[in-house]
């Protein structure tokens, strides 16, 4: 069995952010989640400055990034308003800083992912709502339509990022479908961790249409129930990232066994 380096405490460097970042960082996240979409319009500068527990000056500062960064356009007068116009969110404004990553350290999250995502799928399959369902079929069809634009030649980068919020937004739904916030919050962590690598990777498939129709079996396992077929189309999913990462970077992913029983206790 390979050497494999103990897992030591180390500081981590502090990053500080401003309110108004974080004020930007809330309204990225429904941005991101598909609970705001490109056309609509944000609450009113009073109703979302008390839904934030912010001051309009905060507010409005928050909004600034947002517009700088083109994801939103402020328009005045009484039928203007606070309007998203695209869902492309920069790095730096998808939540608050995390500790730089080394490369070394992806297999480590990708390990976290296979543990994590079955057991997430299953519950949402016990959990989910109805709408829950129709928001991951709306990611499911964000990702075929943007695929669609892109058969049979390789896709662009603007073309990746819409693929990858895609998925985001399929991942994000399967976690709040299990009705559990601190699952959401981590699968949030998780997804940014993995941004990277998956934006990385889509843009490696041989066929993007691959992305589709592994989201598509992980839906129709979700609806189904059956633990198993969960298993499958969730790891799947994840399998085919890994593979296209490894093509990306020209380096194998540490694969530590798994028990298979490990998957099977619900």
């Amino acid at each position: 069995m390979p050497r494999i380096k103990p897992t030591r405490f180390v500081f981590q460097a502090v990053h500080l952010v401003r309110p108004c970042e974080v004020v930007a960082y809330r309204i990225t996240e429904a941005i991101r989640a598909g609970d705001v979409k490109v056309g609509d319009r944000l609450p009113s500068e009073q109703s979302l400055s008390e839904q934030l527990g912010v001051s309009r000056p905060t507010l409005r500062e928050a909004t600034k990034l947002l517009a700088q960064a083109g994801i939103v356009q402020v328009f005045p007068g009484s039928s203007g308003g606070i309007f998203v116009i695209s869902e492309a969110v920069p790095p730096e404004l998808c939540g608050y800083p995390l500790p730089d990553l080394p490369l070394d350290d992806i297999d480590s999250v990708l390990e976290a992912r296979r543990l994590f995502e079955p057991h997430v799928a299953r519950l949402a399959a016990i959990y989910a709502t109805p709408a829950d369902f129709e928001r991951m079929r709306d990611a499911v069809r964000l990702s075929a339509e943007a695929g669609a634009e892109f058969k049979n030649q390789k896709i662009t980068e603007a073309g990746a990022q819409v693929m990858t919020m895609a998925s985001t937004r399929f991942n994000i739904a399967v976690a709040r479908a299990t009705q559990n916030s601190m699952i959401v919050q981590m699968m949030e962590v998780m997804l940014r961790r993995l941004e990277l690598v998956r934006t990385l990777a889509v843009r490696e498939l041989s066929d993007i249409a691959l992305s589709t129709q592994t989201l598509s079996e992980s839906l129709r396992a979700i609806e189904s129930g059956d633990p198993d077929q969960i298993d499958a189309a969730t790891l799947a999913r994840i399998g085919l990232l890994e593979a296209a990462w490894e093509q990306a970077v020209g380096k194998p992913l540490r694969r530590r066994a798994i028990l298979p029983s490990a998957l099977k206790r619900a």
